[in-house]
């Protein structure tokens, strides 16, 4: 807006002065151009095309001659009126003066002053030029605007449409990247998010698929040889009642019947702690006290398999809140594996400390350790390691990081120089 009105001005004051204004050019203009002496012989060819007229003033500051049709009643000037009217920036009237010393041939000074009022027509057609002018350059400027809206607008309409589209193909990874215009901030912002969530359940749904797909092929490759084992030795005994190794051949039948049993409970417990309604019974407990006793109760096997125990378990009371049923079978999963997949001789080290406001419990072993294949691995679906024991169902371990994930705690295999397993649990504890 500003614009278009300093340009309107300039534009009518450039047509004014080259079209319109009859004002003279003064630089051009000398008081020997006008001034004539006797003053009734001074040229009125002047007046006549530029109009005003001709004032001869003494230095007394009176108006002594007048040449041409005076318009004011000014018949003597003081000299700081005189001097106002002459600077235009304090001349109070709409009369423009000129002024040029002349000097009469008797040697008398004189001043000429040549006095051109500014016509009502003049303003009305500079103003009417300045309406033309602005509303022409308004016009523009708009025009101008609206284009650059329309394509500050269009730009981000059509990442807009361009997202959608690729929502439509599933592409959930498109992000908008528009003006910083609130309103398309705000869609912006919007869509970017909406985007975020889309995307995040299709990779949960995708990663969901893969799980459910990885688990059928586990379960059916685990169950297919047993099942196959179970067929070939049932249907061996029903066709030779009486063969050799009769006994044999029923305890391969139990073993891998025991197997698919505790696979399929493995598969049940697993299922139940995916649900999302299941709630734990959980109660303030002891964990140090709980600990004691549940290591102690593996002390007999310990002592069967060649073990040594190494126990460095705190008196200190540390209070939990946990679910015994779910609890005990971490510990035994943990010990259990320990003392199923190491030889004679291993060192089994179990400990219990309070560190951050955490109930921490230590459970590890110095025996043939993971392989670093499956480390980062190893709390997933069906990870085995290659221990010669083949009745592992590779839930133990998944298993145990749902339940730990249920009572708001973590678990984690972490690198230890003196023992090649070490399993790190941590509870929050309860004052409750």
């Amino acid at each position: 807006m500003l614009s278009a009105i300093a340009l309107s001005l300039v534009g009518a004051d450039i047509l004014m002065n080259r079209y319109f204004d009859k004002s003279p050019d003064l630089t051009e203009i000398t008081g020997t151009d006008l001034y004539e002496y006797p003053f009734e012989s001074m040229n009125n060819q002047l007046l006549e095309e530029y109009g005003g007229w001709f004032e001869v003033v003494n230095k007394s500051g009176e108006v002594i001659f007048v040449k041409g049709h005076k318009e004011d009643e000014i018949v003597k000037y003081t000299k700081e009126q005189l001097y106002a009217k002459l600077d235009i920036t304090r001349n109070d009237d709409s009369t423009l003066y000129h002024a040029y010393p002349v000097e009469a041939p008797d040697g008398n000074g004189y001043l000429l002053l040549w006095k051109n009022p500014e016509r009502p027509e003049d303003i009305t057609l500079f103003l009417a030029i300045f309406a033309a002018l602005f509303a022409v350059f308004l016009f523009i400027a708009l025009y101008i605007y609206a284009q650059y809206s329309v394509k500050q607008v269009k730009r981000p309409l059509q990442q807009i449409v361009e997202g959608i589209r690729e929502m439509e193909r599933f592409n959930y990874k498109q992000r908008l990247h528009v003006s910083d215009e609130k309103e398309l901030a705000e869609i912006q912002e919007a869509f970017n998010e909406m985007a975020e969530r889309l995307q995040r359940t299709s990779a949960e749904k995708e990663a969901a698929e893969t799980n459910k797909r990885n688990m059928l092929l586990h379960l059916s490759h685990d169950l297919k040889t047993p099942i196959t084992s179970v067929l070939g030795y049932s249907q061996l005994l029903l066709e030779n009642p009486g063969v050799e190794q009769s006994q044999k051949y029923i305890q391969y039948i139990h073993d891998k019947s025991s197997y698919m049993a505790h696979l399929i409970q493995d598969l049940f417990e697993l299922a139940k702690l995916d649900d999302q309604h299941l709630k734990l019974s959980r109660e303030k407990v002891n964990i140090t006290k709980w600990f004691q006793q549940l290591v102690a109760e593996f002390y007999p096997e310990v002592e069967d398999k060649g073990f040594r125990l190494e126990a460095q378990i705190s008196e200190e009371p540390l209070f939990v809140k946990l679910d015994n049923r779910h609890m005990n079978r971490v510990v035994a999963n943990l010990i259990g594996n320990a003392l199923k997949f190491n030889p004679a001789g291993t060192v089994l080290y179990a400990s219990c400390e309070k560190k951050d406001g955490n109930a921490v419990l230590w459970i590890g072993d110095n025996g043939i350790g993971v392989q670093d294949q499956i480390r980062e691995h190893v709390f997933e679906d069906f990870i085995r390691g290659t221990s010669s024991v083949k009745d592992s169902t590779g839930l133990g371990l998944a298993i145990c990081k749902k339940i730990i994930t249920l009572h708001q705690g973590t678990i984690e295999l972490v690198t230890d120089d003196r023992y090649t397993t070490l399993f790190r649990i941590s509870l929050p504890c309860t004052d409750e």
